[in-house]
């Protein structure tokens, strides 16, 4: 949204506050959905309040408007006190009422609600942070595609333990690993931030021993359900999910990396290290692959690629995290 449509609508905000009285507006769904969150209370009824000089039973309210957003575009305000949803009077209802009647409408939605001042926004919401207000009312429309997948697995032992990790890819290269449990606890941590999503299933606990072929199972089963939660713009967007892709110190013992070195020839060689390996550590394990011996090997040297041209040779302390694009 441009500059000038933003001054425009922040003016109209202060006389809309002004007016008072209720307004119906039309929103259009754009690609970032509707563009705000509703908070309000979850059982139907209760004490009248006044607003604006008139009596109104408990509204559900505009918590969070999305900047340059459709609801914000047609004239949203947070603190919005919400009467009717696509013509049906909600006053009194549920969070749950009014965000049906929401998702209801498809891809446009009509409003009807009334302004009022921001120093009185926490008069008439004492309880929004507790647990007597339901839950944001989140867009889960905007979709997009990641390339992200789970190709293989491994066992790894650990202080007498046995266990395996699964090896989360993003376009080919590698993020982290995590156990089935770990999985697990993110699926219920999910559902507990995110309480209207209708999350996929994860593949259910086995309490023997699995097999290569249930194993495997198990790993689509957990790619799948990544692919579609991360799919979710907003979720695949939030700090839980992104902590939990974040690579940790643990995830350099769970899982090689393969570096691809380009040959003086043009080919290609790949090599396999540790996550932790030094530029001295992935030049050793191509020279042992390309059985060059320890003499010659002293006249060669990693070097970085930029625009083609030779860069910088990499010294010992260089992790190979700076080293996937090199020559020799």
């Amino acid at each position: 949204m441009a500059d000038d449509s933003e001054v425009d609508l922040s003016h109209s905000k202060e006389e809309i506050t002004q007016s008072s009285g209720p307004r119906t507006v039309t929103i259009a769904k754009t690609d970032t959905g509707f563009g705000f969150n509703v908070r309000g209370q979850v059982n139907e009824g209760g004490q009248l309040k006044s607003i604006n000089g008139e009596l109104y039973a408990p509204l559900q309210h505009v918590s969070a408007v999305l900047s340059g957003g459709a609801a914000h575009t047609a004239g949203i305000c947070r603190g919005d006190r919400i009467l009717e949803v696509n013509n049906v009077s909600v006053e009194g209802g549920t969070h749950k009422q009014v965000v049906d009647l929401i998702k209801s409408g498809g891809d446009s939605l009509t409003l009807t609600v009334i302004s009022v001042p921001e120093e009185i926004h926490d008069s008439l919401d004492p309880n929004e942070d507790d647990d007597s207000s339901g839950p944001a009312y989140i867009d889960y429309s905007e979709k997009r595609s990641l390339p992200i997948s789970i190709p293989d697995y491994n066992t790894i032992e650990r202080h007498g333990e046995k266990f395996v990790v699964y090896n989360i890819y993003m376009a080919g290269r590698h993020l982290c690993s995590r156990r089935y449990k770990e999985f697990d606890e993110l699926h219920s941590s999910l559902k507990r931030e995110f309480v209207d999503y209708p999350f996929p299933k994860m593949p259910g606990k086995w309490p023997f021993k699995m097999k290569e072929q249930k194993l495997d199972s198990r790993r689509r089963g957990i790619e799948l359900f990544l692919e579609k939660v991360c799919a979710v713009r907003v979720i695949g967007e939030s700090e839980m999910m992104q902590e939990f892709l974040a690579a940790t110190e643990s995830d350099s013992a769970y899982c090689d990396v393969e570096l691809k070195v380009l040959l003086p020839d043009k080919s290609i060689a790949t090599v396999t290290v540790k996550r932790t390996s030094t530029s001295q550590d992935v030049y050793q394990a191509l020279v042992s692959k390309l059985l060059i011996s320890q003499e010659a090997a002293q006249c060669f040297a990693l070097f970085e690629t930029i625009e083609y041209n030779f860069g910088k040779s990499y010294r010992d302390t260089k992790s190979h995290d700076l080293v996937v694009r090199v020559t020799i």
